[in-house]
């Protein structure tokens, strides 16, 4: 069930494709919740976990509101004080969000850094954009056969609200490289947005989220003092 390792492939591929040095980062929103899938190098994926986390950045806005953002100066980003720390801890200069649509309630983006001035020519970014449909017309194909399959299994249907949210915050953790508490608050966060229950919330998560076969109890537990 959920996305595989394909978002990682599509992130080291736009690095190498996009060229002009550019570090990328994939980033899924669903269900109200952004969480980074797959980043070409660590610090890409350093500057969207902060966003993440956050719930603010030029990313999230892209996918929120409809096309792509541009940042000239990272130091200089209104409104998105973590993200840009973490730009400039990183040593990016510049960065651009280029965002797809995969359904109503389900969106990708490339999140692209550079430690150049200004390498966004309108040719970087149309192949950007062509990119960035790419991702999301895989994406939504493995959506729905996600749904497929839970529906032929009925995965969910003898999960507890418990366990279903504890499994969400797992993957939460794995995916954004964040604790349990502020898995949690993401989850929260997007019920009391959206209007919907936080076990609504976790089973859309889940359908989007890959997990590999380690217990997400554990990680959770993990994560609680002793």
């Amino acid at each position: 069930m959920g996305i595989a390792g394909f978002p990682q492939e599509f992130a080291d591929r736009a690095a190498t494709i996009l060229g002009h040095g550019l570090e990328v980062s994939v980033t899924m929103r669903q269900a109200g919740v952004s969480v980074r899938a797959g980043s070409s190098t660590e610090a890409a994926a350093r500057c969207d976990q902060a966003e993440a986390l956050d719930g603010r950045g030029p990313c999230i806005d892209a996918m929120d509101h409809g096309g792509r953002r541009v940042i000239a100066s990272v130091a200089d980003a209104p409104g998105w004080e973590r993200w840009s720390r973490q730009c400039v801890e990183e040593g990016f200069v510049t960065a651009a969000a280029v965002p797809a649509a995969v359904t109503a309630d389900v969106a990708v983006a490339l999140n692209l850094y550079s430690r150049a001035p200004d390498p966004w020519t309108p040719e970087l970014l149309t192949a950007a954009d062509a990119f960035a449909q790419l991702v999301a017309s895989a994406v939504g194909l493995r959506l729905e056969l996600a749904v497929l399959e839970d529906s032929t299994a009925g995965f969910y249907r003898d999960m507890s609200d418990a366990v279903a949210t504890e499994r969400a915050v797992g993957a939460i953790m794995q995916t954004n490289r964040c604790s349990a508490d502020e898995a949690r608050r993401i989850i929260d966060s997007a019920s009391r947005h959206r209007n919907v229950s936080p076990r609504e919330v976790a089973e859309s998560l889940l359908r989007a989220l890959v997990v590999e076969d380690a217990p997400v109890e554990d990680a959770v537990l993990e994560d609680k003092p002793a």
